[in-house]
């Protein structure tokens, strides 16, 4: 063991005995803040010499080793008509199974079993047609895995404003009428699976931050390279929050990708996205490596574009450094025994046309209605490719603690029931055909959650607003 307060002559001997070199102002540092754990790790960690940088880096605070869990869902390349029924069924049991266990749904029947029944029924089924009758009142047909039923709405009742879109599982609380040739069911009330109050428990706890960026587009002439390095520089600080970040998550559209649109071509600074992703490659290799990158495709990557999309082929993920971790979308992701939600944010094209209120600007009414129906592409089809598999992995069946979305290039933070999320922010600055829709990007912010309390901090290295 080494004493921490060896003079300069015993330890430039006790480097030269293990076969390292010192510089000198090196050496000064070392007496200055020498501690026995310091001089070993610098033996320790020495490739033969060891200067100012390396000094440096062994002074700064190190972080905890970073506590998450991964795994991989299996994601289908091939479907058939069967996996597209399968699909459909798996969205109906899982999210069923959530309504049931519902109190105000408790003694649910089938909807072969209301029909030959009389008063009220609860029944729960997948909404497959909506309109609206002459007079006014919403008509919905619902079914089940054995048989169909109308729902009507009449117009005075207050239930009559929600919005039900095609392919949501819903419950039905309502009478039913067999004075018609089909018996169908008046509603009263409309019970979805939603999520239930959540209450963080902030017990006392160092923070630990979670960072969150997306659409990097990274080969695009409008990537915001200047701002993009910042952000590295400041992981690299000293700063109490950028200490205490363990995590960091690139929710997809990291490369701008090639033939995404027609003429993309002229909007491209390099062509090949192989050459995109390695310059992001070398983005990462600077974060700190005690920092884990978590890193999810979008529909500008080079992976298909049906969803759920497979993690990046190994020629890509071989370009990058040991601490990125690369995912599927979307992903629920375990980190430190919480549930942090990642989607890339496809759906939320559809869902701004699909429910009043939500625009790119203000996204939260989009992104609380897919909470609110626990899928996060309620509606089949539409502006979102899906590729039919056995298993719906858009279905939300763990409550998530965080919920991370990108896609549309704004920047939209939000607390529901608990859950807390966002919408993260692009690093493209404006496009021309955001120009031609009107819409201004909010670019180049990092949005961090704590994952031991309520804090979320956004650092802001948009240059165009200072």
């Amino acid at each position: 063991m080494i004493m921490a307060d060896l003079d300069k002559a015993s330890l430039l001997e006790y480097f030269t005995k293990n076969g390292v070199l010192v510089s000198p102002s090196a050496l000064e540092k070392i007496i200055k803040y020498s501690s026995s754990s310091l001089i070993e790790d610098l033996v320790k960690n020495s490739d033969g010499y060891i200067d100012d940088r390396i000094v440096e880096a062994a002074l700064k605070p190190k972080r905890e080793m970073n506590d998450f869990e991964v795994y991989l869902p299996e994601v289908r390349f091939n479907s058939s008509v069967e996996d597209f029924r399968k699909m459909f069924v798996s969205k109906y049991e899982k999210l069923s199974r959530i309504i049931s266990a519902s109190s105000s749904m408790r003694g649910s029947i089938s909807i072969k079993t209301a029909k030959h029944s009389q008063g009220q029924v609860k029944v729960i089924g997948m909404v497959s047609e909506v309109s609206m009758t002459k007079n006014g009142h919403k008509r919905v047909l619902i079914e089940d895995l054995d048989d169909s039923i109308q729902v009507f709405i009449l117009k005075d009742r207050g239930i009559i404003n929600e919005v039900i879109l095609e392919d949501e599982v819903i419950g039905i609380i309502g009478n039913v009428s067999s004075s018609s040739k089909d018996p169908v069911i008046f509603a009263d009330e409309i019970v979805r699976p939603d999520i239930p109050y959540r209450i963080l428990d902030e017990t006392k706890h160092e923070p630990v931050f979670v960072a969150s960026l997306s659409d990097i587009h990274i080969g695009s002439k409008t990537f915001r390279k200047n701002e993009f390095q910042d952000m590295i520089k400041w992981f690299e600080s000293s700063d109490d929050t950028s200490l205490s970040t363990k995590y960091l998550i690139l929710s997809g559209d990291v490369v701008d990708g090639i033939g995404v649109y027609p003429g993309q071509e002229n909007d491209l600074e390099l062509l090949n996205p192989l050459d995109q992703y390695e310059a992001l490659a070398s983005f990462v290799s600077q974060i700190p490596e005690d920092i884990t990158v978590f890193i999810m495709p979008g529909n500008h990557d080079t992976v298909r574009l049906s969803e759920p999309q497979p993690v990046f082929p190994e020629k890509i993920r071989k370009m990058f450094p040991s601490n990125a971790v690369f995912l599927p979308n979307p992903y629920n992701l375990k980190l430190e025994g919480k549930n942090v939600l990642v989607y890339h944010g496809m759906s939320l094209n559809d869902m701004i046309e699909l429910i009043p209120g939500a625009n790119y600007d203000s996204i939260g009414k989009a992104i609380e209605a897919i909470l609110v129906r626990r899928h996060l592409s309620p509606r089949y089809g539409g502006n979102t490719p899906l590729i039919p598999s056995s298993v719906d992995y858009h279905v939300i069946e763990e409550v998530p603690d965080i919920f991370i979305t990108g896609h549309i290039h704004s920047h939209y933070i939000g607390n529901y029931k608990g859950v807390r999320y966002v919408n993260s922010s692009t690093w493209q600055s404006q496009t021309e055909y955001q120009k031609m829709m009107n819409f201004n990007p909010k670019p180049s912010k990092l949005t961090l959650f704590d994952l031991y309390s309520r804090t979320v901090i956004v650092k802001d290295f948009d240059k165009s607003t200072s």
